[in-house]
């Protein structure tokens, strides 16, 4: 915690001047956290080295003001973790960046934050450690199994949908599924990291859900009930506000603007696993997305019947344009029944 109470301190030091209060050695301190030689007195040591890292992690989180002032929802966040803090610093910055681009962050916002971060890197390694032992089928390796597998699976009205997947040479693993029938398609399904198996589960319990469903003309009721599945599977979900994450795009509806504006979100916050949410008759669908070390994954279930099948596709993003991704997401949605209007948006975290 000292390197944290020099840094306060040194932020002080502009009330303080004020105030007549300050000595030679507040501008040693100051001196030595801005990797500074104070006036040719003051040579720079390990623990000014250190001060000074840390000073620049927070002004490139933009956790500190122009003025110098420390934002007070870092500095409570910061005592919230207790020993764990003062090897935390590079986490509880990415964090602080990441609920600042979503909303003004309280503390909590910050510390959810780091859950998410936290849960999103072992999510996207296990799906990283699939591709690497090859669980799942490849594209390039055996198109037309892929293909009829892939149109076993996904249903009809999924055209374009399964076009990306073949064209961007995606790896596809299947969860709750015929087993035989993955045995003979070469389908990998191994949940490599509790994360993964997480949101298998919570996929295919929110498919199921009767209180969901009992709520299908309540947006509110729907998204307690989204809560109340994941909280039973110890899972937390942070809402995010759509009005901070989507901005630019045009799209023939509001669900592609939304999906392609939350993916280009994702990449500038790699790992993060997101969930996306729809609505409109008595239907419902969503899907989570992350992006990370250069692959979209995307989680979704590809039907409503029990066992649900639970897919994650993983495509190389050079492969995939945002807003071809969106559309194609959108059109699997709609189907015969459509589920155009926005649910909710959500950060993927263990409680």
């Amino acid at each position: 915690m000292k390197c944290f109470r020099t840094i306060l301190l040194i932020l002080a030091l502009p009330l303080q001047a004020l105030a007549g209060e300050i000595t030679q050695e507040m501008m040693n301190t100051a001196a030595t956290a801005f990797a500074m030689n104070y006036s040719g007195l003051y040579t720079m040591n390990a623990e000014g080295a250190s001060n000074a890292a840390f000073y620049g992690q927070l002004q490139a989180a933009g956790a500190v003001s122009d003025d110098h002032i420390l934002d007070p929802a870092f500095a409570e966040a910061y005592e919230a973790l207790g020993d764990e803090a003062e090897g935390s610093i590079a986490r509880l910055c990415e964090a602080y960046k990441l609920s600042a681009s979503e909303n003004v962050p309280s503390a909590q916002d910050i510390l959810d934050a780091m859950k998410a971060l936290e849960f999103g890197r072992n999510f996207n390694a296990g799906i990283e450690a699939s591709r690497n032992r090859d669980d799942g089928f490849l594209l390039y390796k055996a198109p037309s199994l892929v293909k009829k597998g892939v149109k076993k699976i996904l249903p009809s009205h999924a055209r374009s949908f399964r076009k990306l997947i073949e064209s961007s040479h995606a790896r596809t693993m299947v969860f709750n599924y015929n087993k035989d029938i993955l045995k003979l398609l070469g389908i990998g399904s191994k949940t490599r990291t509790d994360q993964v198996k997480d949101i298998v589960s919570f996929v295919s319990n929110t498919k199921d859900s009767r209180l969901i469903k009992s709520k299908a003309s309540n947006a509110e009721g729907m998204s307690n009930g989204f809560n109340a599945v994941a909280g039973g599977a110890g899972l937390q979900l942070s809402k995010v506000d759509p009005g901070k994450v989507v901005s630019h795009y045009n799209g023939k509806s509001q669900a592609d603007v939304i999906i392609a504006a939350v993916t280009e979100h994702a990449a500038i916050h790699e790992e993060v696993v997101y969930l996306l949410a729809f609505h409109g008759q008595s239907k419902y669908q969503y899907f989570t997305v992350s992006i990370s070390k250069g692959f979209i994954n995307i989680t979704f279930a590809a039907d409503d019947n029990r066992p649900v099948p639970v897919v994650i596709t993983s495509m190389p993003a050079s492969r995939v344009e945002y807003s071809t991704l969106a559309a194609a997401i959108d059109d699997f949605m709609r189907g015969k029944d459509e589920v155009p209007d926005l649910l909710g948006i959500w950060r993927m975290a263990d409680q």
